[in-house]
């Protein structure tokens, strides 16, 4: 009898649970529940440490919920780091539970408060607004070392000897401008006296002695014998143009035989029967190059005394202590004065 009654109580409340599941399964599909809260993995650091900001929202999987978004500070005094992450995880009871997750920090010591947070829900039919409880974040700074010595001033700097190799530059820098300087100087006196830089200027040849070696030439090589006749007297005007050029200052090499008979005759530099000698000579070459007229090698070799004749009979008589621009003024001041005596052979 006792073994029925226990049966029968057994049977009653396997009945009565089997009755309420569905109903309490019924009341809380008709009564979902919502549950927010903020908490932060340490509520102390070290100043610079940082530290995870979660904030979690378990919701019915038919609402929607919006997290707030932070740039680059939460509060003052705290710092985030990064970009946050959001985790999804579906529960059996038909919830979602969502956790936002954040690192932050604080360079700044002290204890700061997070206020709480706003989170924005909302389904097809209802919105509404649930937040966080606020938080509370201790920083702190690292302590002194009380086991090292005191704390001294910085030292000064070491002073050091002062080196070869930080001379050097200087040094070369100061013989280098005073080089320059110095082949200044020199450039500026050798200017003023016409005179080259760094190589003596080649002693200038007296234009007789310059215009005899080239006459000279001519005659031991036997060019006056040749049947290249223009080529002959071609040589032999260039000689006696520069001599000229050279003796008398006279543009020969670009004058005429007319114009240069008429510059002696101008000046009256030369006595008449040598300038008409001269005058004969540089006409004959002028027929002999343009005119294709054929002398003979007797006039060729006439033509070359005459050469001769006249470097001889006008060249200048220098002495031979006498300075360089000495003679070169003696012969500018002859020549502007007109007094140059030519002896007659």
């Amino acid at each position: 009898m006792l073994k029925m009654k226990t049966k029968q109580n057994l049977y009653f409340i396997i009945f009565l649970i089997v009755a309420i599941l569905p109903i309490q399964h019924k009341v809380m599909a008709q009564n979902p529940t919502f549950m927010f809260k903020s908490n932060l993995s340490s509520d102390t650091i070290l100043i610079g440490d940082r530290v995870e900001l979660s904030i979690y929202a378990s919701i019915p999987s038919n609402y929607k919920v919006e997290f707030p978004i932070f740039a680059d500070t939460i509060t003052t005094g705290i710092e985030t780091l990064g970009t946050s992450s959001i985790d999804t995880i579906s529960r059996s009871d038909n919830n979602l539970e969502l956790i936002y997750k954040l690192l932050v920090t604080s360079f700044d010591s002290g204890y700061f408060r997070i206020p709480s947070f706003k989170l924005p829900l909302s389904n097809n039919n209802s919105a509404d607004t649930a937040y966080t409880s606020p938080l509370w974040l201790t920083v702190n700074t690292l302590p002194a070392d009380t086991a090292q010595a005191n704390i001294y001033d910085i030292k000064p700097p070491i002073s050091q000897p002062i080196t070869f190799a930080e001379l050097a530059p200087w040094i070369g820098g100061f013989l280098l401008l005073a080089a320059i300087v110095w082949l200044l100087i020199v450039y500026l006196k050798r200017r003023k006296k016409n005179e080259p830089l760094f190589f003596p200027r080649k002693p200038i040849e007296p234009p007789h002695v310059i215009a005899l070696r080239e006459l000279e030439k001519i005659r031991d090589g036997k060019m006056w014998d040749t049947s290249n006749h223009k080529l002959f007297h071609s040589i032999l005007t260039d000689i006696v143009r520069n001599y000229i050029e050279g003796r008398f200052s006279l543009p020969a090499m670009e004058q005429t035989t007319f114009e240069i008979i008429n510059s002696f005759k101008k000046h009256g530099i030369i006595e008449n029967k040598l300038l008409n000698e001269l005058e004969d000579t540089l006409s004959f070459a002028d027929l002999v190059k343009f005119a294709k007229m054929i002398p003979t090698a007797d006039e060729n070799k006439s033509n070359l005394a005459f050469g001769f004749k006249f470097v001889n009979e006008t060249k200048q008589v220098e002495e031979n202590n006498k300075p360089e621009e000495s003679k070169k003024e003696e012969v500018s001041n002859v020549f502007e004065n007109k007094t140059i005596n030519i002896k007659e052979q």
